[in-house]
């Protein structure tokens, strides 16, 4: 399963992990979308959908 498959609490039991961090960053899923935290006093939180877009662009090869 992967994190983006994630649509209830229950699913994201399931995963090996639910989140990961490097350097006091990190990102993490639960069933409502996913969670940028920058510190322990900042987090953004996306939806599944809107955060997909973001890596969609981003991994996208622009050069046409």
């Amino acid at each position: 399963m992967k994190p983006c498959d994630c649509k209830m609490m229950k699913d994201c039991d399931l995963l090996q992990e639910q989140a990961i961090s490097f350097n006091g960053r990190g990102i993490g899923v639960d069933s409502i979308g996913v969670i940028l935290s920058i510190d322990p006093h900042i987090m953004i939180k996306f939806t599944h959908k809107t955060f997909r877009s973001f890596v969609d662009w981003y991994l996208e090869d622009q050069e046409k």
